[in-house]
């Protein structure tokens, strides 16, 4: 754990915070108050003590270690919740029901995906109050439709979760993902001018926050001439785009793998198409104007 302030830890995660783990966020109060649940082994000693656990989203290596924590009220946005509560709900939000039964059975069985019962459903502008510490809730879809981040206006620290600096740019692989919202979230988050910015897999950043907001939401331009490149050299159909592997340049086998690089972009045509860049054929083409 690393104190970031008075009340405040980080709490790295395992294998460098790469999936299926996430850094949490630990607050001391009145109640303790866990960010979320994905830093692994670490949690076990913080379980009997955290009254509140607090989700950023659905995902879950953010969730993983909810099981630890069986004294605990649990709290999440409301459009995330059903990811949460259900495998149904999980496999409809994440997009796994779209994708053929023998891959989402190993999709479902690496996860381990376990319910969790939600106390409290969250909205922009809630509050928690820890006593010597507020934490306001601030809703930044995009990644997810209910993807949160958690403001501590004492220390004008916000934790941001998946908006997470990493140089694999934003991801909005989910049919419920949003990438028009996700840029929109970041654009919020700068807006805020937080002096010290915590996310679910990157170091703590209290210097050039803005500039390296910028670079991150700068991939989904990238992304776009990426694009854009494979179109002016000849026509293509969707599937042809993903051949590509424009995004995750491996898939490694795996049909998920393929399947979020296919959502994703599927959403830069869809945004390409509206900005009358590109055009779509009869046969399914996609052309450059």
């Amino acid at each position: 754990m690393k104190e970031i302030n008075t009340g405040v830890w980080l709490v790295e995660a395992e294998n460098k915070a790469h999936f299926p783990y996430s850094h949490s966020l630990y607050l001391e109060g009145e109640e303790n108050l866990l960010v979320d649940t994905g830093a692994g082994q670490a949690l076990k000693d913080l379980a009997p003590k955290t009254g509140q656990v607090v989700l950023s989203h659905y995902h879950r290596d953010h969730n993983t270690c909810n099981h630890l924590f069986k004294g605990a009220s649990f709290s999440i946005h409301s459009e995330d919740a059903p990811g949460l509560e259900s495998l149904q709900g999980f496999c409809r939000l994440s997009g796994l029901d779209q994708i053929n039964n023998e891959a989402r059975r190993e999709v479902t069985r690496q996860i381990n995906f376990s319910a969790t019962k939600v106390d409290r459903y969250l909205a922009d502008g809630d509050f928690f109050d820890l006593g010597r510490l507020k934490i306001r809730v601030l809703h930044f879809p995009g990644h997810t439709p209910g993807h949160c981040g958690f403001l501590i206006e004492k220390y004008n620290l916000i934790y941001s979760s998946d908006i997470d600096l990493s140089g694999f740019g934003p991801w909005y692989g989910n049919p419920t993902s949003d990438l028009d919202q996700f840029r929109l979230s970041i654009r919020r988050l700068r807006d805020m001018k937080p002096e010290i910015l915590l996310n679910g897999h990157s170091k703590p950043l209290t210097k050039n926050i803005d500039q390296k907001l910028v670079l991150y939401e700068a991939a989904i331009d990238k992304r776009d001439q990426a694009i854009l490149a494979v179109l002016k050299k000849e026509p293509a159909t969707l599937e042809q785009i993903i051949e590509k592997k424009l995004i995750y340049r491996r898939h490694y086998g795996q049909e998920v793998l393929r399947f979020f690089e296919g959502q994703m972009i599927q959403k830069h045509l869809e945004r390409l198409l509206k900005r009358k860049m590109i055009f779509r054929t009869e046969e399914g083409l996609f052309m450059p104007l």
